[in-house]
C-alpha cells in the first residue's frame, strides 16, 4: 500500500502541472485518487513590433490579450491512469483571429507498470514537449524550438529513475497547430538531473505530408541545460537546431517543390531567487531561419525581407512574484529584436 500511494505521489507532478495544489474529490486506501486542478491567467503582450514578429501573433497593435484559463480532472484506478484537460485560449498565433477558443488539450489513458515507467495512450504532449524549453527559466519562454507538442493518436512510454530519465512517443498522423498534415511523428529525449547540473538531450523525426500540406519531413534535436551554481543563483542554456522540408511552390491543391530550411535558436537565462517570494529572470536570446535570408537559395520573393535580416537578438528582464504557492505574478521587459516590448501576467492555480 506505501509503494502505490509512493507512485500516486510521484506521478501526479507529472500528470499534472499543478497537482501540488490540486482539489483531491477521491482517494482510496491503496493510492487510487481523482483530483481536479485547474489554473486561470490574465495578462498579454505589450508594444508587440510588426517589424520582429515571426510567427508570434495574429496581428500586432499596442496589446495582445493572452488570457488563459484550464480546467482538468485526472485520476488513477488499481495501475490505470487517466486525464481529460479543457483549455480556453486566444488564437493568438499568425493565422489566428485573436478570439477564444475551446479546445481539447489532453485526453488519454495510460498504465504504471512500476514507480519507473509508464505509459500514455491517446491526446497527449509528445515526449520531447515535456523538456524542449528545459534550461529556459523565462516565464513566458524564449526561443521557440518547432516540435510537436500536443498531438492526437499518441503512444507514449517514459521512465524517471533518481536522476535518469528519458521517454519517446509516436504520434499517427501529427498535426501542425494551424491544422496542417505533418506526417507520422517520432521524438523522445534522455535526460541527467542532479541537485547541480541537469542536462536533457531530445530528438524529432517527422514524416511530413508532401503535396497535402506544405509541410514535408523534419529532422530536429535540442540540447537544455540547468546548473544551480548557488543556492539562491541558477544559469541555464536551450538550444536547437533544425532540417525542415517545406513548400516553395503550389500548383491549385497541391503542393511542390519541397526544399530543406535549416533553422535554430539559443537561450541562455540565469535566476536568481531575492527571498521565498521573489525571484530576478533575464536571458539573451539568438535565432535565425533559412528563409528568412534573402541571400539563400530558397527565399520567397513575393514576401518583403525581414527587418532584422536573417537573424535576430534579443534580451529580457524581469521578476516573478509569488505571494503564495499557487499564484505567480511575472512582469518581463525586452530589448533588442523582440516581437513584444513587454509581458504581463497573473496566474492562479488549483
Amino acid at each position: 500500500m506505501f509503494r502505490r500511494t509512493t507512485v500516486a505521489i510521484a506521478l501526479a507532478s507529472l500528470f499534472c502541472v499543478n497537482a501540488a495544489s490540486a482539489v483531491t474529490l477521491q482517494e482510496g486506501d491503496n493510492g487510487d485518487y481523482i483530483r481536479l486542478f485547474g489554473e486561470v491567467g490574465v495578462g498579454g503582450h505589450f508594444g508587440t513590433n510588426s517589424d520582429y514578429n515571426h510567427d508570434e501573433f495574429y496581428d500586432t497593435k499596442g496589446y495582445v490579450d493572452d488570457s488563459f484559463a484550464t480546467l482538468g480532472v485526472a485520476g488513477q484506478n488499481k495501475n490505470f491512469i487517466y486525464r481529460l484537460e479543457l483549455d480556453y485560449q486566444r488564437r493568438n498565433w499568425l493565422g489566428g483571429d485573436g478570439e477564444f477558443e475551446l479546445a481539447i488539450d489532453k485526453m488519454f489513458v495510460g498504465y504504471i507498470f512500476d514507480e519507473n515507467h509508464w505509459i500514455e495512450l491517446g491526446l497527449t504532449d509528445t515526449a520531447f514537449d515535456e523538456y524542449d524549453h528545459f534550461g529556459d527559466f523565462t516565464f513566458n519562454k524564449s526561443v521557440e524550438t518547432g516540435e510537436a507538442g500536443d498531438q492526437e493518436n499518441t503512444v507514449k512510454y517514459e521512465a524517471k529513475f533518481e536522476n535518469l530519465v528519458y521517454g519517446v512517443s509516436y504520434s499517427y498522423e501529427g498535426k501542425h497547430k494551424n491544422g496542417a498534415l505533418q506526417g507520422d511523428i517520432v521524438n523522445g529525449y534522455v535526460g541527467w538531473m542532479s541537485d547541480f547540473v541537469s542536462v536533457v538531450v531530445g530528438v524529432e523525426g517527422r514524416g511530413g505530408s508532401e503535396g497535402i500540406s506544405k509541410y514535408g519531413e523534419q529532422m530536429l534535436v535540442g540540447l537544455g541545460i540547468r546548473a544551480q551554481i548557488t543556492s539562491d543563483f541558477a544559469l541555464g542554456f536551450n538550444t536547437f537546431l533544425e532540417d525542415e522540408d517545406l513548400a516553395t511552390r503550389k500548383s491549385g491543391d497541391t503542393y511542390l517543390g519541397y526544399e530543406t530550411f535549416r533553422n535554430y535558436g539559443m537561450t541562455l537565462s540565469g535566476k536568481y531567487d531575492l527571498n521565498e517570494s521573489w525571484e530576478i529572470i533575464a536571458s539573451a536570446n539568438h535565432e535565425q531561419y533559412e528563409g528568412w535570408d534573402v541571400e539563400g537559395p530558397n527565399y520567397d520573393y513575393s514576401e518583403l525581407p525581414a527587418e532584422f535580416g536573417k537573424d535576430r537578438q534579443w534580451a529580457s528582464l524581469g521578476f516573478n512574484y509569488r505571494p503564495a504557492r499557487d499564484i505567480v505574478v511575472s512582469v518581463e521587459a525586452r530589448v533588442g529584436e523582440a516581437p513584444e516590448a513587454a509581458y504581463a501576467y497573473v496566474r492562479m492555480y488549483f
